[in-house]
Parts: C-alpha cells; structure tokens; sequence
C-alpha cells in the first residue's frame, strides 16, 4: 500500500496561499504545506488503477485555486481529482458516516486541527490533513503524511494510538475531537 510522507520532499515546491501573497519564507514546499497533496496521491493510487504524482496534484492545485489559502482546499482539490479518476466524492462532519464508508471500501481524507478548545493536538497545532483508509468497528486505520518517530509519545497520546508504521489505530472519538472545529472534515472518496 502506497504510503507517501510529506517530511521526504523538501524538493517540490508548492506555491499556497496565493490569494495573499504566496507562502511564509521557508513554507513552499510540500514537506511543509503538502499534507493535503499527499493524502490525495495516496487515495487515488489505493482506490483507482492509476497513479497521481506529487508533482501533478501540486499542478492540479496551483492550475484549480486550490493554492488560494494556506496549505490546499480539500474541498476544490477533491472535487477536481474525484472528476479526473471517476471517483464519487462528497462531504460530511457524522461520525457513523464516515465510518460505514470506510468499511464499504471507501477512503477519507480528514481534517484535523489542533487549534479547537479540548483537542489534544494530536496530529498538528494547526490544521492538518490525514488518510483514513479502513475501519473495523470504531476503530480506523490512518496514514498520516507527517509522521516521523517519536510523533505521538506523550503519554496522554501515547495511550490512544497503537502504531505501526506507516500505519495508525486509534478509536474514531479521537478523531472526531481532533476534527470538532472543521466544516466540512471529512472528505469521503469512492468508485464509482
């Protein structure tokens, strides 16, 4: 299974936040702002036949303004990519949802942030961008693109998350806390 980590490609530069004047000095690139991009270059290649290079999602979001604010929008990048591989695609904030897709063979790419009152900030301070890639009763499997060791050892993070790289468990709640404060969060991506 294609796993695809942001930190690994200081290399390929993203211009984000195009609507206000490009990136931050040192924050143009996908291994600072890519999440987004990497967590739709892995869904395309679990659920389709094909493949989406860093470098084409990266066009796909400069080319559709996706790139308008900080980071990507999920929600223009999403729609575009789901039309490019005849991928069903819409949104969602319910948990039972998200989970019944993950279980039909459906992928979803979340939102989470770290910003919300009552979050851990399990995953960023900021906003951030996971893949959920199955479920098996409430727990969900996850592929973070930022992950690096020693990512969740804090002891009240630690407790909630069984790793083992690439891939993340930890019960759907915890995801849904870290995601309380985005609307839409998830972005729910199937064969036709």
């Amino acid at each position: 299974m294609l796993y695809i980590n942001q930190l690994d490609y200081p290399h390929i530069k993203y211009y984000h936040n195009a609507a206000n004047g490009g990136p931050e000095k040192g924050k143009d690139n996908v291994e600072t702002s890519g999440c987004g991009l990497c967590c739709a270059c892995m869904m395309v290649e679990h659920l389709t036949t094909e493949s989406l290079a860093l470098e084409e999602c990266v066009k796909l979001s400069e080319e559709n303004g996706a790139n308008l604010k900080v980071g990507t929008s999920m929600r223009v990048l999403g729609k575009v990519v789901a039309e490019k591989y005849n991928l069903d695609f819409r949104t969602t904030n319910d948990k039972e949802e998200v989970l019944n897709h993950l279980r039909n063979g459906g992928e979803v790419i979340a939102c989470v942030s770290g910003k919300a009152e009552g979050t851990l900030a399990i995953f960023t301070k900021n906003e951030h961008y996971i893949a959920l890639i199955s479920a098996q009763d409430e727990t969900v499997c996850i592929l973070d693109p930022s992950y690096k060791e020693g990512k969740f050892d804090k002891d009240v993070i630690r407790d909630l998350m069984t790793v083992k790289e690439p891939f993340i468990y930890c019960n759907m709640d915890v995801v849904m806390n870290e995601a309380k404060s985005l609307n839409p969060a998830f972005y729910l991506f199937k064969r036709k």
